[in-house]
């Protein structure tokens, strides 16, 4: 898959936007005018039907929409219905900066990795450890992105993209969780990770 990392690398840019960004009208008019269907690059599974509902809901659905299920998902208030830290899925009492935090942050550390954050947050956000998964798809360094897929990401990740499944309003959040569902399992199966098996409590 090697051949496939700089596609890779630009695929999480794109995912840590949609997860960790409110949109905004400059960026959903920057993806319309992508033409993604056409551009998305295929890793394995055809992404084909989770683009199309992207784009269909680009097409249909009004800007305050999006911004409302973004918010409904992943920030509140009240409740989210798709917690985006993984540290919600892996501690019992479904706390964030929980032990996995902890060793996301170890983790990022052993790779020279710092970040730069507008707000004090656990750093084990699904769209941030996108963020990071693709620094290193860009420096092709597979020893480490099969560690972060092992540990840090594919043990809980499927618990986001279920509940965008189950949960979003328009068809933009089901398409790109669907499509990070579909991104992930590819890498998996490509790089042959056998991810933690965690006791998951949400």
């Amino acid at each position: 898959m090697t051949e496939q990392f700089p596609y890779a690398a630009v695929a999480c840019r794109v995912l840590h936007n949609v997860f960790y960004r409110k949109p905004t009208q400059a960026f959903l008019a920057e993806l319309a005018s992508a033409d993604l269907p056409d551009r998305w690059p295929d890793f394995g599974t055809d992404p084909t039907p989770a683009l199309t509902q992207i784009r269909s809901s680009l097409e249909q659905d009004e800007f305050d929409a999006i911004e409302r299920d973004y918010y409904r998902l992943f920030v509140g208030p009240g409740p989210m219905a798709a917690y985006p830290w993984g540290s919600v899925y892996t501690d019992k009492e479904n706390l964030v900066c929980g032990a996995t935090t902890l060793a996301f942050n170890q983790f990022c550390r052993e790779q020279g990795i710092a970040f730069e954050l507008d707000h004090n947050e656990p750093e084990d956000h699904i769209g941030l450890v996108l963020a990071v998964l693709g620094q290193l798809f860009e420096a092709e360094s597979e020893v480490a992105i099969k560690a972060l897929l092992t540990h840090h990401l594919l043990p809980w990740s499927h618990r986001v993209t279920e509940e965008m499944a189950a949960q979003a309003q328009t068809g933009f959040y089901r398409g790109f969780g669907e499509l990070t569902a579909m991104l992930l399992k590819d890498w998996q199966q490509a790089l042959d990770v056998t991810p933690d098996t965690l006791v998951l409590h949400k």
